[in-house]
């Protein structure tokens, strides 16, 4: 399967006002299919993007890593398939299939695949307290 990456096809998967359906099955042998993947043995697409959110669909090969970065806001994973190793300073987090991990706001982190892998990741980004309420009210 090929993934859209055209300008149309992915501003279209992306309107966070649109309902979307996700074959997340297909989207990660889509992931691993592409050269990305080959080469370096990491792949990524983002699925949701709007000023509140972002979620990410990431496939690692085993052995594979994300060096250690921050996100700017607080995080959920969810490992869909395989098993990886979550790092947080000197701790260290298994994660399989079922379980879902919340790191807060701009703490420093790391992951490694164990075995292939694909998670979900979901950032939660800030904004004034109240303001994405405030926007959806009804007058």
């Amino acid at each position: 399967m090929a993934l859209e990456h055209t300008r149309e096809e992915r501003t279209a998967r992306l309107l966070s006002e649109e309902l979307h359906l996700f074959d997340l099955k297909a989207t990660v042998q889509g992931l691993r299919s592409e050269p990305e993947y080959a080469a370096s043995g990491r792949n990524g697409t983002t699925l949701v993007k709007d000023s509140e959110v972002r979620v990410v669909l990431e496939v690692l090969r085993e052995g594979a890593d994300l060096a250690e970065h921050r996100a700017p806001g607080p995080i959920t994973v969810q490992v869909l398939e395989g098993e990886i190793q979550f790092s947080v300073g000197e701790t260290v987090q298994t994660l399989r299939p079922g379980e879902l991990l919340v790191l807060p706001t701009h703490r420093p982190h790391a992951v490694k695949a164990a075995w292939d892998s694909a998670f979900l990741l979901t950032i939660a980004l800030p904004g004034p307290i109240g303001a994405s309420a405030r926007s959806r009210e009804v007058p």
